[in-house]
């Protein structure tokens, strides 16, 4: 298809003008979006706005794989929503369709410690209006706007408890990731290897032993993501 939606570019550029955008929108949008929920609907509205925001970030990945495979592109080694962000942003509407403190605490921290990463730091060539561009901005921004929005709206704020479940969940899920890279000769969340091109990973030294600078730093994040809820909770009386 030789149309803007379907040919690739390489129009995206780390913190060029639609990078600089797209943090904007998503600020913008992790800010307003609840304080005018909050203001302007009742109950029944809140919900109906996280479950259309669940449904729209989960239907991106599905587009996106969808047009891949009708396009002959899809590779199972590269493709498969394997990644933590495809992981949550599918599972997020049955998940989270009727909010839930322990759910939410999970999600919050594996959304906010691996999605801000990727939308600082981008892992993307095409820009607007490839596919490709709308899929990442729409699940990795949509991701970041909808556990802002669960927390503020429905006040479900992680505990540290919450912190460590998280982090020990993800765990698991690097486990089932590596038995599938395993079985399908696929390295997705570079388990099994550093990307080929130049990675952030070349600094954290050889495999295997950068995994375990991968998992303190993953740690690292899950505190910083936590540390505005502590500071708020420390602020309240009693």
């Amino acid at each position: 298809m030789n149309t803007p939606f379907f040919r690739y570019n390489e129009d995206f550029h780390l913190f060029g003008f639609q990078h600089k955008l797209m943090i904007g929108l998503t600020v913008l949008l992790a800010l307003l979006l609840p304080f005018l929920a909050k203001r302007y609907l009742n109950g029944r509205g809140q919900l109906q706005i996280a479950r259309g925001l669940s449904l729209l970030i989960s239907f991106w990945v599905a587009f996106w794989i969808a047009i891949r495979l009708w396009l002959g592109d899809f590779d199972h080694r590269t493709d498969l929503p394997l990644d933590i962000c495809n992981v949550v942003a599918l599972a997020l509407p049955l998940l989270m369709w009727k909010p839930s403190q322990r759910v939410h605490e999970i999600l919050y921290f594996w959304i906010l410690a691996g999605t801000l990463q990727a939308v600082l730091t981008p892992h993307l060539y095409d820009g607007f209006p490839h596919f490709t561009f709308f899929k990442y901005w729409f699940v990795h921004g949509g991701l970041i706007v909808y556990a802002v929005y669960i927390t503020r709206v429905f006040d479900l704020y992680p505990t540290t408890r919450g912190l460590f479940r998280s982090f020990g969940l993800l765990q698991l899920y690097v486990l089932v990731v590596l038995g599938l890279n395993l079985l399908l000769g696929s390295n997705y969340v570079y388990i099994l290897g550093k990307p080929p091109t130049a990675s952030p990973l070349d600094y954290l030294g050889p495999w295997p032993w950068y995994l375990l600078v991968v998992e303190a730093l993953a740690l690292l994040m899950f505190f910083l993501v936590y540390l505005p809820i502590g500071w708020r909770k420390a602020r309240q009386p009693g």
